[in-house]
């Protein structure tokens, strides 16, 4: 059974996304010298990290090219872009937008993984720092970046082959039926009936099922709004008149604001009704 065991574990090999392209895909005032850099950086940490299948910013854009796309610099950084760039490399492409600014001696680093099969993006990366610090301030977080995306990149495993007929015959034996757990739960509530003893307590165990399911739901919700809010504030650089700006345009910010906002007001009522449940179910739990 061992060895037959180890076979569909060697069969069963995962299914990945791939090409994976490093593309520049703005073109900002100032940022012309430094983004081929920071492009080959994030190609180097792919290829240190393992991921195979994949193709430089001057690769990519020979392959786009002959798709009929003439610049993906023009792009400027927008997902729905990179997402028309990954259609466009394949059906399981994923491509890794390099969008680099330039304000004063200030560079605002912005790095998105965008598959073509997938409407939300695989990784994020925002990074602000000065023009001769830009390396030291990446060498951390793209790491996680990258590691976040090569996760991304696998699909589904594929299906185990079935066993061979001489081990499906040798363990197809009759075996004694055994009552699970589930059948002498039934009985025992048929007995209660039929005795008239007092049934568990149903309505307390179900209020408590749902205040756990709220307080599941203003979790995941608050962690919504707080994604949303750290990465508008991660593209916020200081301007040359001291006052603050932000990489992203109006659509992109009031996106972000919107979804700031829905998740916290989610996840405050969520909340509450948790909380009710919560004290309606220690009620009906020390009743007798």
């Amino acid at each position: 059974m061992l060895p037959l065991l180890l076979l569909q574990l060697t069969l069963a090999q995962a299914e990945v996304r791939t090409p994976v392209a490093v593309v520049i895909t703005s073109k900002r005032p100032g940022a012309e010298a430094v983004s081929p850099k920071i492009a080959q950086r994030v190609l180097d940490t792919f290829k240190r990290e393992g991921v195979a299948g994949l193709l430089d910013d001057a690769a990519a854009i020979k392959e786009l090219r002959s798709a009929g796309f003439s610049d993906p610099r023009t792009c400027q950084g927008t997902r729905a872009c990179l997402s028309k760039l990954a259609v466009l490399l394949g059906p399981k492409a994923v491509v890794v937008g390099v969008d680099v600014g330039k304000v004063g001696k200030t560079l605002a680093i912005h790095l998105e993984a965008v598959a073509a099969d997938k409407d939300e993006s695989l990784g994020s990366l925002d990074v602000s720092a000065s023009i001769n610090g830009w390396s030291d301030a990446m060498s951390a977080p793209i790491v996680v970046f990258v590691r976040d995306v090569k996760a991304g990149l696998e699909l589904k495993r594929s299906t185990p082959p079935p066993p061979p007929p001489e081990e499906v015959a040798k363990n197809d034996t009759p075996r004694k039926t055994e009552l699970t757990p589930r059948q002498l739960q039934e009985d025992r509530v048929a007995e209660v009936v039929k005795s008239g003893e007092k049934p568990p307590k149903v309505a307390a165990i179900v209020t408590t099922g749902g205040a756990v399911a709220a307080a599941g739901v203003a979790i995941a919700f608050a962690a919504v709004s707080g994604s949303a809010k750290s990465q508008f504030d991660a593209s916020l650089v200081d301007l040359p008149d001291g006052t603050k700006g932000t990489r992203l345009n109006e659509m992109q910010a009031r996106q972000l604001a919107d979804s700031a906002n829905t998740g916290a007001g989610v996840a405050i009522g969520a909340g509450v009704v948790a909380l009710g449940l919560g004290v309606v179910s220690a009620i009906l739990f020390m009743k007798d």
